[in-house]
């Protein structure tokens, strides 16, 4: 790969400043402002190259304050750990090279606060998803007697429709990757092909926000987790921002999100991962209340990301559907198994958050008619966008536009 590097002596000492960063230090949520492009890259226009660094660690050189006046992009060379920064986007030089043998590097251009217009035009506004995967959370530990007070989960149950034991497990364990694969794919773990939490499992069906980008592909997709199998293998292929926050540090990932509800075209889906419910401590019982606490710190996260939301200048034109989802139940201190406990998970969908003169979608509760966890995400997120639905999942009769 030609280069025309600009030498600056400070270069060398700034990789080994950034390397030497604690990693939740050195993840400053930077990659939340820049697009990735898979297996390709700038060729012949980088600037400074950095060596030993992670994909954070570039975000956050090429936008410090001796950087920021110049840098606009960024080459990520996956094997060897380093970057080349760039004062130039593609859009400056004519396009990216994408024909590397072995497809080694990854590019990564820095957004304005603007964002890229989003495609997907409905009868009520621009449609957005905002999908917030809660971790370990049952749904019987939700709007009832004795239960956690979580005012920002229940103005979107009230305001939308919910379902309080939608049902994992079955044909596959009542784990993360498995939970979380079905709800992506819309199949269980026989077809998606991740039957346990191994970060070589790779999703052998689409991810339902892929198809979203197959069918409008300037869409933007948007993930933020501190999960790595959410940031990794079960991540859309086609994500345009993935960002890891540290483990269990949900403002973090807050932040994030805040950060991309500023813009002004916000990404057209995002993915926002919250853990703290998994706990794997004392009890996954809906009356514990270490347990409950847990559940009431993330609704108040979600409070903060609604706000956010509706703060929007052009909130008025946008539609959202916020759906909530979570991948297993869990009963005393674990989960994995078949019983009742750890089946039952959450479904809540409402796309008339702050806008009450729009068409629900749907409302009211679910929670008598049976629904699977293959039924939960993926066949209403299609739905909503006006996709047909190629899965086994199949959407709730009350739902629809």
């Amino acid at each position: 790969m030609s280069r025309l590097m600009r030498t600056y002596g400070r270069a060398m000492m700034a990789a080994a400043a950034l390397a030497a960063l604690p990693a939740a230090q050195a993840q400053t949520w930077a990659l939340s402002k820049f697009t990735r492009t898979l297996n390709a890259a700038i060729a012949g226009h980088n600037t400074e190259r950095l060596t030993s660094v992670t994909t954070e660690q570039c975000a956050n050189a090429c936008i410090d304050a001796s950087r920021a006046p110049w840098c606009r992009s960024f080459d990520y060379y996956k094997n060897s750990q380093q970057c080349d920064l760039s004062d130039k986007r593609a859009s400056d030089v004519g396009g990216l090279t994408t024909n590397y043998p072995g497809d080694p590097y990854d590019h990564y251009s820095l957004m304005s606060s603007e964002g890229v217009p989003n495609p997907v035009a409905g009868p009520q506004g621009r449609k957005h998803l905002l999908i917030i995967g809660i971790d370990g959370l049952r749904g019987d530990a939700l709007f009832c007697s004795g239960c956690a007070t979580t005012p920002s989960l229940a103005a979107l149950a009230n305001g939308g429709a919910y379902h309080r034991n939608v049902l994992a497990g079955g044909p596959q364990a009542t784990s993360s990757g498995p939970g979380w694969s079905t709800l992506f794919t819309g199949y269980w773990a026989a077809d998606h092909g991740v039957s346990n939490n191994d970060l070589t499992k790779t999703l052998l069906k689409p991810h339902v926000l892929d198809r979203l980008k197959v069918q409008w592909p300037t869409a933007t997709v948007a993930v933020v987790g501190d999960w790595e199998n959410i940031t990794r293998n079960l991540k859309p292929a086609q994500a345009d921002f993935i960002v890891a926050n540290s483990a269990k540090n949900s403002q973090q990932a807050t932040d994030t999100v805040k950060n991309w509800l500023s813009w002004r075209h916000a990404p057209t889906a995002i993915f926002y991962y919250l853990h703290n419910p998994d706990i794997h401590l004392p009890s996954y019982e809906p009356l514990n209340a270490f347990y409950q606490s847990k559940i009431i710190g993330e609704d108040g996260q979600i409070g903060q990301v609604l706000a956010a939301l509706t703060a929007r200048p052009n909130f008025v034109n946008e539609e959202w559907l916020v759906a909530v989802v979570s991948d297993h139940g869990g009963i005393g201190s674990g989960h994995g198994g078949q019983s009742a406990s750890e089946r039952n998970t959450i479904l809540i969908l409402n796309n008339t958050y702050g806008q009450s003169g729009k068409r629900a979608y749907c409302r009211g509760e679910l929670t008598a008619t049976s629904m699977l966890q293959v039924d939960a995400l993926t066949p209403h997120v299609l739905d909503f966008l006006g996709l047909s639905n190629p899965t086994i999942g199949r959407k709730s009769t009350a739902c629809g536009l």
